[in-house]
């Protein structure tokens, strides 16, 4: 059947987010993916990320409270990541010693870029990660207002995976923060609502 529609054909209906396939794993991980991709590289993105000062890009300002230079940063694609107690319980309801909290591997979807050998060097030497911090923007009377950011600190890179332009990154953490930037109707700052954990010692306040 032919198409006789006069006017122009911008094909099936796209969708900001979509899935990418993490080879070997079995994980399928949470993508954007806007219609027309590089607009996402060019104007200032949902999602950001730091790595140390590893990253780079063209995008300027320091989000207030994050402690991120976004020239420092990349746009962040897609991540995934997973929490969980291990818990065995009775009649009583008790915590065994043995429930003790874990975090998943984090998997991180970014573009590819000059920092990727950097990256891979620092899983070949096995050498620490001070900080990997995670950002989600909006635009909140400013393109740059942060709703949240979470740091991963001490990060040891686990694998590497380059899918022609996306570059997939996991790693695991030695400690957690995970800040919840909380605004007035009017859009000035509420205040934060942090979370915080340590899974070497399980301290739960930094």
């Amino acid at each position: 059947m032919t198409n006789n529609s006069s006017g122009p054909n911008f094909g099936p209906a796209h969708h900001q987010y979509g899935n990418s396939n993490i080879i070997g794993t079995g994980i399928n991980i949470p993508i954007h993916a806007p219609s027309i991709q590089h607009l996402s590289h060019v104007s200032t993105p949902e999602w950001m990320v730091m790595i140390d000062s590893l990253l780079s890009s063209s995008i300027e300002g320091t989000p207030l409270g994050t402690g991120a230079n976004l020239k420092k940063c990349t746009e962040l694609l897609g991540w995934y990541s997973e929490q969980a107690r291990l818990t065995q319980g009775n009649t009583a309801n008790q915590l065994f010693s043995t429930a003790a909290v874990q975090h998943s591997s984090v998997i991180i979807v970014i573009p590819t870029g000059d920092y990727i050998a950097s990256l891979e060097t620092k899983m070949y030497t096995g050498a620490n990660i001070a900080a990997i911090k995670l950002i989600r923007l909006a635009n909140i009377t400013d393109l740059k207002v942060p709703l949240q950011y979470i740091t991963y600190t001490n990060c040891r890179i686990e694998s590497t995976q380059q899918q022609l332009d996306k570059f997939i990154l996991s790693f695991r953490p030695e400690k957690r923060q995970n800040t919840i930037v909380q605004y007035h109707q009017d859009g000035t700052k509420k205040g934060n609502n942090v979370s915080y954990f340590d899974y070497t010692t399980g301290k739960i306040q930094a």
